[in-house]
């Protein structure tokens, strides 16, 4: 028995494999209410704030993906919105892996390999959602950045480069590298090099300028350096780091790891596959001709190097200085996220083998190994984590003090002074504090980051200097009072250690079910005059969008 040759859209196939393995991976995280876990935070109505906006003066870490949401919320129930985007991810991704196929069983595959892999089951289960966005648009960054040269490629790849900024700074950052690659491997006359440069860079830093431009403007300029440590990639397989991040895991957190990952039956399996379909792919000429191909190798393996960096002889020196001394270098600092350029490489590979099996009329059963291998050297990555996600719903209690804070302008403080919590609500999974999200005015919360091997700094001095009274004794409320604040939530359903919750006492205060509302007074500290000049990053990706249209109204006839 035999695979016909013959097939037709491809980008379509992914599309549906994309949709089905998205339901299977996200699973009771598509049922009505808000999913919440870790980084994976979504409200009943984000409001547009200078915080959203990215003009708040703090570092623009959610920026523009949190105004995406917003704008959404508008129209939409914020649960939704987050479903939405969730299996949009894997539907978009889908299709463009799909398209990177010629038969339909090539799609399939590679849609099926970009759909269910460690770095996408990893990146979920630490919430996050913006880079799924990012990785979603990847193989449509590099179709589109292959055909460059004709204006429908052109008008495609100001979308593509556009769509990826909007997930935030990590996935713009990818999507502009894998852009550049792809033109400096197209080759050809230097002129033309040269102007096809122009366009990806010119349309990366207007897309992307909503956050690049206030973090130039915002006071931190370097990232702790012992998050360079901290966040560098780790061994999920027996493989090590290098072993791990080759099959496309690796991630710092180790609560994201796959059990069946850590064994060598099932992880030798895996590397095997791998390897196979690399050694498979690239063995002949015709692959090095390709300039998709060229672009794919060339991008996969720099970001391989980028993310197994901090384990190079020398390389956790290189890493700690840029992070500390080169603004935005804190970027590299979770390097594993650039292995998404070497996921992007074995689906094109795992197309490109399947395709010439399919088309030389192969027995099905190594056609049938080829699509089904990831999902069964992965199987937990099914049904939210194996069932570790759920929805539900935010409180009636959490909602009525949130509607009482947002009819006030004045700052809020949270306590206990903690970046994560664990609601019984919530069926007691950890994730970060809502409520910088479920408050439209500025929001004081702790921002340090607790891991295992130590905790990294913030990036908030008014934040530091909380901690730095709570760690002594001092009057935190003094501080808290020099800081603007005037309301002081406390939630008394989360442990509270001593020196994490100030002491209130004598302070007029509000309880409403395990939340306890304190009126400091209002502030008489004057605030700066805001940044007037920070919204010219917003402005930027507007025009980005704007170019989108226009290069869409403008393409050329479909070839």
């Amino acid at each position: 028995m035999s695979i016909p040759a013959q097939a037709s859209r491809p980008a379509a196939v992914g599309a549906a494999i994309g949709a089905v393995l998205g339901v299977l991976v996200l699973g009771p995280a598509l049922a009505p209410g808000h999913t919440l876990h870790y980084d994976l935070v979504f409200v009943p109505d984000l409001p547009l704030s200078a915080r959203t906006l990215g003009i708040d003066g703090s570092v623009p870490r959610a920026v523009p993906n949190d105004l995406v949401v917003a704008l959404l919320d508008l129209v939409l129930p914020g649960w939704l919105v987050q479903k939405i985007l969730l299996l949009g991810a894997f539907v978009i991704g889908g299709a463009g892996a799909g398209s990177l196929a010629r038969t339909l069983p090539g799609a399939a595959a590679a849609a099926v390999l970009w759909s269910w892999n460690p770095w996408v089951g990893e990146r979920l289960g630490i919430g996050h959602w913006g880079y799924l966005l990012g990785f979603a648009m990847l193989p449509w960054v590099l179709s589109a950045a292959t055909r460059i040269r004709d204006r429908r490629g052109r008008a495609l790849l100001v979308v593509s480069l556009t769509a990826a900024a909007l997930g935030g700074s990590t996935p713009g950052v990818l999507a502009t590298g894998l852009a550049t690659v792809t033109v400096v491997c197209l080759g050809g006359p230097v002129r033309a090099v040269v102007r096809d440069l122009a366009v990806v860079l010119g349309t990366s830093l207007l897309a992307n300028a909503a956050w690049w431009w206030p973090f130039l403007r915002s006071a931190p300029k370097a990232a702790d350096a012992h998050g360079a440590d901290a966040f560098a990639a780790g061994a999920d397989t027996p493989f090590g780091v290098l072993g791990s991040l080759v099959l496309g895991g690796g991630l710092w957190n180790d609560r994201t790891w796959f059990v069946e990952r850590t064994t060598w039956p099932v992880a030798l399996a895996a590397l095997v596959a791998v390897l196979l379909v690399l050694v498979l792919a690239m063995c002949r000429r015709t692959w090095w001709r390709g300039p998709r191909e060229r672009a794919a190798t060339a991008a996969g393996v720099i970001g391989l190097l980028v993310a197994a960096l901090a384990t190079l002889p020398g390389g956790a020196g290189v890493l700690e200085a840029v992070v500390t001394h080169v603004p935005g270098g804190g970027l590299l600092r979770d390097a594993q996220k650039f292995t998404a350029l070497w996921v992007l490489l074995l689906a094109v590979a795992t197309a490109v083998v399947v395709d010439r099996l399919v088309e030389r009329r192969a027995p099905v059963l190594p056609v049938l190994l080829a699509v089904a291998w990831p999902l069964a050297t992965l199987p937990s990555l099914a049904w939210g984590h194996a069932g570790a996600w759920g929805s539900v719903d935010y409180p009636q209690d959490v909602r009525a003090v949130a509607q009482q804070l947002a009819d006030s302008d004045d700052p809020v403080a949270v306590f206990p002074w903690s970046t994560y919590r664990r609601y019984a609500w919530n069926a007691d999974r950890v994730v970060l504090d809502p409520w910088n999200r479920l408050l439209p005015q500025p929001v004081l919360s702790d921002d340090r980051l607790p891991l295992r091997q130590g905790t990294v700094a913030g990036e908030d001095p008014a934040a530091a200097r909380v901690t730095r009274s709570l760690d002594e004794g001092g009057d935190t409320v003094g501080v808290l009072r020099s800081l603007g604040v005037r309301w002081v939530l406390v939630q008394r359903d989360q442990p509270a250690p001593d020196g994490t919750v100030p002491d209130l006492s004598g302070t007029p205060t509000t309880t409403i079910g395990d939340l306890e509302l304190y009126d400091l007074g209002p502030s008489s500290i004057s605030t700066p005059p805001p940044d007037r000049l920070r919204g010219l990053g917003l402005l930027g990706t507007a025009g980005a969008v704007l170019l989108c249209v226009v290069a869409l109204l403008r393409r050329g006839p479909r070839e």
